[in-house]
């Protein structure tokens, strides 16, 4: 990534964390990159408990290669149809290395070519380089509504027509629904994406689930995708404790049967031996501070009967970025792609 190297990330974090301080006294921005040590293996990182993160206004631009935008409309104009391909990605609101990690992301995405992406934890100002990047533009309507502090975005291919729109659900944290209704190449697809909330909150994401689908069941060919923070397997924090919390019966993932019963979990139907985790500490130590913490917290569910049945998924993010500090990855999440055949003939 020759438009951002490791010491210009470590010279913008700098400035970014004075200008912070000096914005609000009370709180002290830590800057994460200064306290590397000269051969990291894991980044002890901490967050500013009071950082204002809509406060940011300097970012810099993505620079993206025109050869890896024309690639990327290649592959979208020869798609069929009769194909789509969604990404779901968590692109890490924290500040550490962020550029950096971000124009990798986004050369990814490209490789990708995703009809839809569906972005969580988006900082307005990512927000705001993205809707002024005239190349990802040409590809993508974006989606406009607000993200601040952090938050949710779509990008979704133009000739699909999308109609944005957000829903707020249950929260403490101002977590809310964000959609894209489609009026061309497959009318009537239905895009949801959602952080649901974080921390140890199972009731507060079940309400949110309850009221995604009650949107959801007005929409018969739809998807519902993004950082559900939850497992299938386990429960958090398992991993420290001589057994687990829960058995198989009475893990959180069981909402998802109970609430969206027609609705198929794309990772597991198309890999069902493999366990598909998107947020690993063991794969991710730069990013992700617990080197145990394995979880698959990132999830696409198609509704079945829809004519959408997932035929490949894969993760994306889990090659290191070429730069000086070595591990470092897109974000703490892996992101999850997954292709579908469109096939129903009345959609």
């Amino acid at each position: 990534l020759k438009s951002f190297t490791f010491a210009q990330c470590h010279t913008w974090a700098v400035g970014l964390a004075s200008s912070l301080s000096a914005m609000d006294s009370s709180s002290s921005p830590h800057d994460p990159v200064a306290d590397l040590p000269a051969q990291p293996s894991k980044v002890a990182k901490q967050r500013p408990p009071a950082l204002n993160l809509n406060a940011l206004e300097v970012w810099p631009q993505l620079c993206l290669e025109e050869e890896e935008v024309r690639r990327a409309l290649a592959s979208l104009t020869e798609r069929s149809e009769l194909k789509l391909r969604v990404l779901t990605w968590n692109v890490w609101f924290d500040l550490f290395c962020g550029p950096l990690r971000q124009r990798a992301l986004m050369k990814e995405l490209l490789a990708a070519a995703p009809d839809i992406a569906c972005l969580q934890e988006v900082l307005p100002v990512f927000a705001q380089v993205l809707r002024q990047d005239s190349a990802i533009c040409d590809l993508y309507d974006i989606s406009p509504q607000d993200v601040a502090p952090h938050g949710c975005l779509m990008l979704v291919r133009k000739d699909l027509q999308p109609q944005f729109g957000s829903q707020s659900l249950p929260s403490n944290m101002g977590r809310s629904l964000l959609f894209a209704e489609c009026a061309a190449r497959r009318t009537g697809l239905f895009v949801a994406t959602v952080h649901l909330e974080s921390l140890n909150c199972p009731a507060v994401r079940r309400q949110q689930l309850q009221a995604a689908a009650s949107l959801l069941e007005l929409h018969p060919m739809s998807i519902i995708c993004g950082d559900f923070n939850f497992d299938d397997t386990q429960t958090w924090g398992d991993w420290r404790k001589p057994a687990p919390q829960f058995g198989p019966e009475a893990l959180e993932n069981n909402v998802l049967r109970e609430v969206l019963p027609s609705f198929r979990d794309s990772w597991c139907f198309v890999h069902p031996s493999e366990p598909g985790k998107t947020f690993d500490g063991e794969a991710n130590p730069i990013c992700v501070l617990d080197g145990c913490e394995r979880m698959r917290y990132d999830r696409l569910l198609a509704s079945m009967g829809s004519g959408l049945q997932p035929t490949a998924a894969e993760l994306l993010g889990t090659t290191d970025i070429e730069c000086e500090l070595a591990g470092l990855k897109p974000s703490d999440h892996f992101g999850l792609l997954v292709d579908l055949d469109a096939t129903c003939s009345s959609c």
